[in-house]
């Protein structure tokens, strides 16, 4: 399995969150491990994006230090094994860890030391680091993000994100943004057509984004549909999120299906797997229920994130042969 589109924020162990805070003397609405479980998983489905990014509180609250965000970066990597992952591309948003003091160097430095150990003590997975800018933030830390990409490209680092709510800052506010990382040949990925229609969407890759984060509503405008066919631009569609969102109201209503059978490139992920409560098996196993779909349904469909990664040629056909392997073992 190939997990292009997991953030690292929201997929904290609620254990190791709660001895974090323990170490740091930091405040938690309850120290009692399955109560804290239930005060970070999303309800069903939101009123609002905001309500969802709540639940993210309470891990930027103690990854503010370099030895938590190894912790949690390692343990992240270790969790995505024992599912079976071969390849993943974990986000962070590295502003987001500089409350008390951590220059983003710093933060960057620490989660790439928290993967490479991980990858180290694995069985087969391979992990690489977006970096994510934010709609609506300082365009001075959004910048200072990019120079860390810049940094660290191909070294731990494969490449960006934009994300935040892009119904109150749209795509078209980040111009400069893609400009820039057009020009450092930094590749990029843009949450899009989440919360705003298509057009947000026909703007990220209009500007050059290789990756659509969710995309729900690119199924409202047959045009777009075929321009993400034609630029093989892939869909990064996480379903349990989606209804936790609002985005769709269940899973039957859900467009995954209508990308797929249109033949949209879709790589199935899982957003965040402690906040969403969920796995990447575990989402596999809602979509063959909803729909029906076959091992070689979802074989193609980790065809189709091994060339949407991020990632060298030769990587890309290792990851091929593995995923060959495992599928036909």
């Amino acid at each position: 399995m190939i997990e292009l589109h997991i953030h690292l924020e929201g997929s904290v162990r609620p254990q190791t969150l709660l001895e974090l805070a323990r170490e740091q003397g930091a405040y938690l609405p309850t120290y009692n491990v399955r109560e804290l479980e239930r005060y970070l998983r999303v309800p069903n489905c939101c009123t609002d994006l905001s309500e969802y990014l709540k639940r993210f509180d309470l891990a930027f609250t103690v990854l503010q230090e370099k030895k938590a965000i190894r912790r949690a970066a390692y343990e992240l990597v270790r969790d995505l094994d024992d599912q079976g992952v071969l390849y993943a591309e974990i986000r962070m948003t590295p502003q987001y860890h500089t409350l008390r003091g951590l220059r983003q160097s710093q933060v960057v430095e620490a989660a790439l030391a928290g993967i490479q150990k991980g990858v180290a003590d694995s069985r087969r997975i391979r992990a690489n680091l977006i970096l994510c800018t934010v709609r609506g933030a300082d365009e001075k830390d959004n910048f200072a993000t990019i120079v860390q990409a810049i940094e660290y490209l191909r070294k731990g680092v494969a490449g960006m994100d934009l994300v935040g709510d892009e119904a109150r800052y749209p795509t078209d506010m980040y111009v400069e943004q893609f400009k820039v990382l057009n020009q450092e040949g930094i590749p990029f990925c843009v949450h899009a057509g989440e919360k705003a229609g298509p057009d947000s969407i026909r703007l990220a890759v209009k500007y050059g984004a290789l990756r659509i984060g969710h995309g729900i509503h690119a199924i409202e405008s047959p045009d777009l549909v075929e321009l993400l066919k034609e630029r093989k631009i892939a869909l990064e569609i996480c379903p349990t999120s989606n209804i936790q969102t609002g985005v769709v109201p269940d899973i039957k209503a859900h467009p995954v299906k209508k990308y797929y059978d249109a033949g949209v490139r879709i790589a199935i992920c899982t957003d965040d797997m402690v906040v969403c409560d969920t796995t990447l098996p575990r989402e596999y196993a809602l979509l063959e229920q909803t729909f029906g779909w076959t091992r070689e349904a979802f074989k193609r469909m980790n065809h189709y994130a091994i060339d949407a990664a991020f990632l060298p040629s030769m990587e890309k056909e290792r990851l091929r042969y593995l995923l060959e392997e495992t599928y036909n073992g």
